[in-house]
């Protein structure tokens, strides 16, 4: 069990689980443990649920030969990293049979086997915008606030407080229908244990109204230059 790389998958999930969205509601509590005592033993099979986190995984896996649950696939998936780079047009396939296999609407895998994206990217920015957000769950839906609020959006710590953070961060504006980033600032949830060192400059990931890591330099680099690019192909 790769505890770092369960530890990263549950940050970026519970903010989901936990607004009834993705998985069952016996995985929240799991989450936040993985993450702050590193109890991970039950998170596997928690994340087997998600809907559309665990397709992905299983093509990821697929694509890189790298085991389902270890760091380079988990990083991948939610903030990017090389990778993304063995993807190819043809993998989108396996996507689609691991939604079918997964219980996604067979509407929505039909519309997705019409929709060929002009480039495959197994990250989560693109499941926001190609197959849309809350379509296959039926969860929420697909406008351009929910896509902000799924899309991991990143930016700077302005101030702080005991329950929430202003952040000064990147999010996506609609222009002749096609999604640029700009900057926005507003305040947002987290949960102390996730942040305990957290301080004004850091740069940090939000998903679902909530701020889940502070990001190395790396990791800006890497989630800046994947969002970016699956921007330019969508």
């Amino acid at each position: 069990m790769d505890k770092k790389a369960l530890q990263l998958t549950a940050r970026f999930s519970l903010p989901p689980n936990s607004m009834g969205y993705c998985g069952d509601n016996t995985a929240s509590s799991k989450l936040i443990n993985c993450v702050i005592k590193g109890e991970c033993v039950d998170i596997e099979a928690e994340l087997k649920n998600f809907i559309v986190l665990n397709p992905y995984l299983n093509t990821l896996t697929k694509i890189t030969n790298k085991d389902k649950y270890s760091y380079p696939l988990q990083e991948a998936y939610w903030l990017g990293n090389s990778e993304l780079k063995k993807a190819q047009i043809s993998h989108y396939s396996i996507l689609l049979e691991n939604f079918k296999k997964q219980g996604v609407p067979d509407w929505l895998l039909s519309e997705l086997k019409e929709k060929i994206p002009n480039t495959f990217i197994p990250f989560h920015l693109f499941q926001v915008l190609h197959v849309g957000v809350g379509k296959a769950s039926g969860s929420v839906p697909y406008n351009l606030e929910t896509i902000n609020n799924c899309m991991v959006r990143w930016g700077q710590v302005k101030k702080i407080s005991k329950t929430k953070l202003t952040v000064s961060l990147n999010s996506l504006e609609e222009i002749d229908k096609k999604f640029k980033l700009k900057l926005t600032t507003a305040s947002f949830a987290y949960h102390p244990g996730f942040l305990p060192d957290i301080k004004i400059g850091d740069t940090v990931a939000v998903h679902w109204l909530q701020v889940v890591k502070i990001l190395t330099p790396a990791e800006i680099k890497n989630l800046t230059y994947w969002t970016q690019l699956t921007l330019n192909t969508i």
